[in-house]
C-alpha cells in the first residue's frame, strides 16, 4: 500500500495564514510544534500497510524531514493535475505499486486508527476506487466551523473525506479519458458532452443519488465504492 498526498496549496501574502505563521504552502503550517505535512504523513505512517509516499506540491528542500520513504513531484497546478502527477511519479519509482491512498495535507486530527480502519474497509471488498464522503449534519456536528462546501443531492448533503484509495494504474488503463477530462475543465459544453445532460438536469432538481454522482464524476467505468 503506497500513498499520495496532495501538498500543492500554496498561501499568497494576503492570507492571513501567511500573515500569522510566515508559511509558504498550507502543508508547511506549524500546529502544536509540526507542520501539517508531518501530522498527516505520522499518522499514515503509523499503519503497518503503508509503504512508499509521494508527495506533489513540495519540493525535498521545502518539505520538513519526514523520517519515510518518500519521493517528491511538482506541482502543475490543479488538484486533478497533481493527482496524474502523482500516479506517475509512483509509477515511476515502484512500477508493481497496486493500491494507493490519496490523501491532501491540510488534515492534521486524521490518526493511524482511522487510516486502519480505512484500509481494513477498503480490503472487505474489490473495487477499483474507494470515495470518502460525509454527509453535512456528521460534519458539521463534529466541525461547525470546518466552512466545507457540500453537494446537494438525494438524501442528504455531502463533502468528500479528503482520504480516497484507487488502483495505482487507473491513470494509466484510462489516460484517453483522463486526456479528455484535462482538455475539458475549462469548457462547459466539453463537459456537458463527456457527463451527459441527464446529470446535469438530475443534479440541478436533486433527484442524483450519490452513488450516480460519484459514478459520473469518474466516468472511469470503474468498480468503485463510497
Amino acid at each position: 500500500m503506497d500513498v499520495i498526498i496532495m501538498a500543492g496549496g500554496e498561501l499568497e501574502p494576503d492570507d492571513p495564514l501567511y500573515d500569522a505563521t510566515g508559511a509558504t504552502n498550507k502543508a508547511l503550517l506549524p500546529i502544536a510544534g509540526k507542520t501539517m505535512i508531518q501530522r498527516v504523513v505520522d499518522a499514515l505512517a503509523g499503519s503497518p500497510e503503508v509503504e512508499q509516499f509521494v508527495i506533489v506540491g513540495l519540493s525535498p528542500e521545502e518539505s520538513p524531514e519526514l523520517n519515510v520513504p518518500v519521493a517528491y513531484a511538482p506541482s502543475r497546478g490543479g488538484l486533478f493535475d497533481n493527482v496524474v502527477a502523482g500516479f506517475e511519479k509512483l509509477r515511476e519509482i515502484k512500477p508493481d505499486a497496486q493500491l494507493t491512498i490519496l490523501s491532501t495535507a491540510d488534515i492534521p486530527l486524521l490518526t493511524t486508527e482511522m487510516v486502519n480502519w480505512f484500509i481494513n474497509t477498503c480490503a472487505e471488498t474489490e473495487h477499483e476506487i474507494y470515495y470518502t464522503a460525509v454527509e453535512r449534519s456528521v460534519m458539521l456536528g463534529r466541525f461547525p466551523e470546518a466552512g466545507r462546501t457540500f453537494v446537494p443531492l438525494r438524501g442528504g448533503a455531502y463533502c468528500g473525506g479528503d482520504i480516497f484509495m484507487a488502483r495505482t494504474d487507473l491513470v494509466h488503463t484510462n489516460q484517453e479519458l483522463f486526456d479528455k477530462l484535462m482538455e475539458a475543465r475549462k469548457s462547459f459544453w466539453k463537459q456537458v458532452q463527456l457527463i451527459g445532460l441527464g446529470f446535469l438536469i438530475r443534479f440541478a432538481l436533486r433527484r442524483m443519488k450519490l452513488s450516480a454522482f460519484i459514478c459520473v464524476n469518474l466516468r472511469l467505468h470503474s468498480n468503485y465504492a463510497i
